[in-house]
C-alpha cells in the first residue's frame, strides 16, 4: 500500500510539473511574439502609410518615398520588404557592404513553406500559420511574415533576427529544467516522508494485529498513539471484535472441555463392560467376539479423542498441570508397546540400548503423559502404514538428552505439509483418503512434550514413511 501511495502521488507530482512547466514556457513564448509583433508595427506606421499612398498614387514620387523608408527602418536586426500584386520586388539596400545581403534572406522567405513554426521544440509552437524561419550565411534565424497587406493586394514583409529570443528561451528552458527537478526531488522527499508518517499507524496496527493469538485475545487490545481519527476508529473497533471472539473462545473452551469431561466417564464404563462381557462370553460366537473387540477399540479410540479435547482445553485455559519427575524411559516404552499390541495387528519393535540392562535410563517427564505420548503416535503411524508393515520405536541416549524415535513405514508427509503437521485439525494432503483420524493427535503429541520441557520435530518422504523424534531432558 505505501509503494502504491508513493507511485500514485510521484505521477501526479511529476505530470503536474511537467505541465505546469510546458505551459510556463509556452506563455513566455507567445509573451515574447506579441512583443516583437507589436515592435514591428510600431516601426513600421510610416513605412505601412508609405505602402498604402503608393498604391492608390503609383507615381515615381510615391515610390521614391517607400524605399526611402525601406532603406531608413532595415536593418541587420529587422529588415522590411515589398511584395506588389504583379510579383515585383521593393527590396532596402544595404547600408554598408558588411550589412547582411537582404536579398538572398528575402529569396529564402519567398521560397519557404508557410506554416507553423518548423524550427526547434523550444521555440514558439502556436504563432500562427504565415510564418517561415529562414537562416542567414552567419547562422542567424530570422523570422519573416507579412505584416501588411494595401488596397491593390502589395503586401509589407518584414524578416527579423530572432536568434536573441531563441538563445533566451534556451536559457529560461534550462533554468526552469533546473528549479523543475529541484522542486520534483524536494516534493518527492516530502511526499515520502508524509506517506510513511500517515501510514505509519496502520503499521502499527499490523504489527499488533499479528501478534494477537488465541492466547491473547483477552489481553490483546490495540493502542495507537497520535493516530488519525478514522485510524484510531479501526482500532476501536477491532478491539471490540478481539473482546467478542475472547468471550466466544473462552465459552467454547468452557463447552468443549465440559462435554470430553462428561463423556469420558461413560464410555470409560462402557469400556470396562464390554471387556468383562468378552472375558466372560463362553456362549458366545466368533462374531460376537470380534464385534465386541470392535466396540471396545472404537470405545478406546473415542476416549482417547476426548482426553485429546480436555488436555487441549485444559492447556488453552492455563489449567494443564504436569509434575515432572526422573521417569525409567525405557520401562515406559516397554508398557506402551505391551498396550499398543493389543490394539495393533502389526509387528510392533522395540529397541533399547544396551545401558538399560545396567539399570532404568531416566529423564524428567511425567509417566502418564509420555506414555499418552506414545500411544498417540503408535496409533498415527497405525493409522497411516499398509497392513503388515511394522512400526518402530527406538530410544538412544545423547548429550544430557534422551531421543525416542517412532518409525513407520507408511504413506509419508509431502514436503509442504511437515511445518503444519503438528497444527490442530490439520490433514495431510495425501491423507485425505484415510477417513480416520480427527487432526488433533500430534498437536497433543507436540504440546505434552513440550510441556514436558522436551521438543520433537519429523522426518518424512512420500511413500517409504515417517519418523518422529521426541527429545527429552536426561535425569
Amino acid at each position: 500500500m505505501l509503494g502504491q501511495l508513493r507511485l500514485a502521488a510521484f505521477t501526479s507530482v511529476f505530470l503536474g510539473y511537467t505541465a505546469a512547466s510546458a505551459f510556463t514556457l509556452l506563455i513566455n513564448q507567445q509573451c515574447l511574439l506579441r512583443q516583437q509583433q507589436a515592435g514591428q508595427r510600431l516601426t513600421a506606421g510610416s513605412l505601412t502609410l508609405s505602402l498604402d499612398q503608393s498604391s492608390s498614387d503609383p507615381s515615381p514620387g510615391t515610390a521614391s518615398q517607400l524605399r526611402q523608408e525601406l532603406d531608413r527602418l532595415s536593418a541587420r536586426e529587422r529588415f522590411f520588404w515589398v511584395q506588389h500584386s504583379d510579383g515585383s520586388l521593393v527590396l532596402p539596400r544595404p547600408s554598408s557592404p558588411q550589412t547582411t545581403p537582404f536579398s538572398g534572406l528575402v529569396e529564402q522567405s519567398m521560397a519557404a513553406p508557410k506554416g507553423p513554426w518548423p524550427g526547434p521544440r523550444i521555440t514558439p509552437l502556436l504563432i500562427g500559420t504565415d510564418y517561415r524561419l529562414v537562416k542567414d550565411l552567419e547562422g542567424n534565424s530570422y523570422l519573416s511574415h507579412p505584416l501588411h497587406r494595401s488596397a491593390d493586394g502589395s503586401r509589407l514583409w518584414v524578416a527579423e533576427d530572432i536568434s536573441p529570443n531563441i538563445t533566451a528561451l534556451h536559457t529560461m528552458l534550462l533554468g526552469l529544467l533546473g528549479v523543475w527537478i529541484l522542486c520534483l526531488v524536494l516534493t518527492l522527499v516530502a511526499i515520502s516522508i508524509l506517506t510513511r508518517r500517515l501510514l505509519q499507524p496502520l503499521r502499527d496496527l499490523h504489527l499488533m494485529a499479528a501478534g494477537v493469538t488465541s492466547e491473547s485475545l483477552a489481553t490483546s487490545h490495540l493502542k495507537l498513539e497520535r493516530a488519525p481519527l478514522e485510524v484510531a476508529e479501526l482500532a476501536g473497533s477491532f478491539n471490540d471484535l478481539l473482546d467478542r471472539l475472547a468471550l466466544a473462545w473462552s465459552q467454547q473452551r468452557h463447552f468443549v472441555g465440559l462435554v470430553s469431561h462428561e463423556l469420558r466417564n461413560p464410555l470409560m464404563i462402557i469400556g470396562g463392560y464390554l471387556r468383562r462381557l468378552q472375558r466372560r462370553g463362553q456362549n458366545l460366537d466368533p462374531e460376537q467376539m470380534r464385534a465386541l473387540a470392535t466396540t471396545e477399540a472404537e470405545t478406546h479410540r473415542i476416549t482417547r479423542m476426548l482426553n485429546d479435547l480436555l488436555d487441549l482445553s485444559r492447556s488453552e485455559s492455563g489449567q494443564l498441570q504436569m509434575v515432572l519427575a526422573p521417569v525409567a524411559v525405557d520401562e515406559v516404552l516397554t508398557t506402551a508397546c505391551d498396550l499398543a499390541r493389543s490394539q495393533l495387528s502389526r509387528p510392533l519393535l522395540l529397541t533399547l540400548p544396551k545401558e538399560a540392562a545396567e539399570g532404568p535410563i531416566k529423564a524428567v517427564a511425567e509417566t502418564d503423559r509420555l506414555q499418552q505420548v506414545l500411544l498417540n503416535l503408535i496409533e498415527n503411524a497405525d493409522k497411516y502404514s499398509p497392513p503388515g508393515r511394522p512400526i518402530s520405536l527406538d530410544l538412544s541416549q545423547g548429550a544430557g538428552t534422551l531421543c525416542i524415535s517412532v518409525k513407520d513405514q507408511g504413506i509419508g508427509i509431502a514436503p509442504e505439509d511437515i511445518p503444519k503437521v503438528f497444527d490442530r485439525f490439520h490433514r495431510g494432503r495425501n491423507a485425505i483418503e484415510h477417513e480416520r483420524g480427527s487432526g488433533l493427535g500430534l498437536s497433543v503429541v507436540k504440546l505434552l512434550v513440550e510441556a514436558m520441557g522436551g521438543s520433537i520435530d519429523v522426518e518424512s518422504e512420500i511413500a517409504v514413511g515417517s519418523r518422529f523424534h521426541i527429545h527429552l531432558p536426561a535425569a
